[in-house]
């Protein structure tokens, strides 16, 4: 009988230990939920048509579009003490593609601490720490390689579509940005960079570089900072929260500056001052707005 006693105390001083294990386990463990942005693409308030030349930018240029790829990178969720939250990998990498519907998601893979957050802000791009040659080995995120005699690294943006000219012919345009670079004005041409001999390969499709340029001196970095500080976040246990984030395509091309593609012709990857203006104009591209908590 004693035995019996000593073996059902053991088992009781047992059950007690491992509740209240299991309650300091709950108690250490914060309560996690989740956010997707949800992408949509629009001009003047309407979804993108592609492949329709329906368009008219403040330029006055009547364009149609194609597709649209983008990169987007470092998303931070703001906290009211002023600090931030990176979700995903090291604030990670998403990519954007209107021709791959599921990319129009974006959900980091990794959970979220529940709470109530101030605003969310990102990277439009990669900065250059994260941006080399090489970081993405498959298709479609290889696809967007910037080429290496340009800077490297990885597009930003690839904006393609054809553009009426003021003969009223219609024409391809790549409005692309990534790394810029600034060139030698002052070089000989015994001295400009042969790309048919060193680079032939090495560019993207839809844009066919000249056979010889000027050497390049050094590289500009025109990635650049999105922020919605003021659009309240709650992240909620066992939830998802999703936010609409639309891009504003005719933005591209207005305020603060009036980008016309007659000026800049059909490819602008080796054109700072055009990749400039898109990336100045960038600035209010974005919009954010929350749908529901699933």
């Amino acid at each position: 009988m004693k035995n019996l006693f000593y073996l059902s105390l053991l088992l009781i001083l047992s059950g007690l230990t491992l509740t209240s294990c299991d309650k300091n386990k709950n108690a250490q463990e914060p309560s996690k939920g989740n956010i997707n942005l949800l992408v949509e693409h629009s001009i003047n308030g309407l979804p993108v048509e592609f492949d329709k030349l329906i368009y008219e930018n403040e330029a006055g240029n009547k364009f149609l579009l194609s597709e649209i790829q983008w990169f987007i990178s470092d998303i931070r969720l703001h906290k009211t003490d002023g600090s931030f939250l990176l979700i995903g990998d090291d604030g990670g990498e998403f990519y954007v593609d209107t021709d791959i519907p599921a990319s129009l998601s974006i959900k980091p893979a990794v959970e979220i601490e529940v709470g109530d957050y101030t605003g969310l802000s990102f990277t439009f791009g990669i900065n250059d720490e994260k941006n080399k040659s090489h970081r993405f080995v498959n298709p479609p995120e290889s696809f967007m390689f910037w080429p290496n005699y340009l800077g490297g690294g990885y597009h930003y943006l690839k904006l393609n579509g054809k553009w009426q000219n003021t003969s009223g012919q219609t024409e391809p345009f790549n409005f692309h940005l990534g790394i810029g670079q600034i060139y030698d004005s002052s070089a000989p041409k015994s001295q400009w960079a042969d790309l048919n001999s060193c680079c032939k390969s090495d560019h993207c499709e839809g844009y066919t570089p000249d056979g010889k340029t000027l050497p390049i001196t050094g590289f500009i970095q025109n990635f650049f900072e999105i922020e919605f500080l003021n659009t309240p976040i709650s992240i909620v246990d066992g939830k998802t929260t999703e936010m609409v984030l639309e891009m504003k395509v005719e933005n591209w091309f207005k305020n603060p500056h009036t980008y016309d593609h007659n000026i800049w012709g059909g490819s602008i990857m080796q054109q700072q001052e055009a990749m400039k203006i898109g990336c100045e104009n960038g600035h209010d591209v974005f919009s954010l707005s929350p749908k529901a908590i699933k």
